[in-house]
């Protein structure tokens, strides 16, 4: 039975690994990012072989516990593998599939907000507009005409230079 538990442990890990490839593989990471994953997934197998190998037999560590983690994860590359890695990128399909829906469904109230707002939008734009412009002729010249006096202002206070 602890023979067992060790080769469910390699498959187990095996078939994370497959999970992890095919994600990666699916969302097409960066070094970074396929760095962090890696590191992530080491974990990861870690927790899980700790799990089972405290299962079969109280983390007692015994030689055949390494042969049959390698057995567990060989069959499961060779005989299972290729069907999982097959069904992850279906769920993957699945999942950008059922995400572009609910992205239409989210964006048909938008396009409508949008489309009702129009008229509003522009009817609020030439509003502004006609006051900025009615602003910059009735403000613009005594803008203008401050500033020359200020700076007449200012220098009446300062003295003529003289060179000497």
């Amino acid at each position: 039975m602890t023979f067992f538990w060790v080769i469910v442990s390699g498959a187990a890990v095996g078939l994370i690994f497959d999970f992890y490839r095919s994600f990666r593989r699916w969302q097409g990471w960066g070094q970074v990012l396929t760095f962090i994953g890696d590191v992530l997934f080491s974990l990861v197998a870690l927790f899980i072989l700790f799990r089972f190998f405290e299962r079969a037999n109280a983390l007692a560590f015994r030689f055949y516990i390494i042969w049959g983690c390698l057995l567990g994860l060989v069959l499961y590359l060779r005989l299972l593998s290729r069907f999982f890695v097959r069904f992850f990128f279906g769920i993957y399909r699945v999942m950008t599939y059922l995400a572009g829906i609910i992205h239409r469904g989210i964006m048909i109230p938008i396009r409508g907000i949008v489309l009702i707002m129009r008229l509003p939008y522009a009817i609020l734009k030439w509003f502004s507009m006609l006051v900025y412009r009615i602003g910059e002729i009735f403000l613009l010249d005594v803008i203008i005409h401050t500033k020359r006096r200020l700076k007449r202002w200012w220098n009446s206070r300062i003295p003529p230079r003289t060179n000497g």
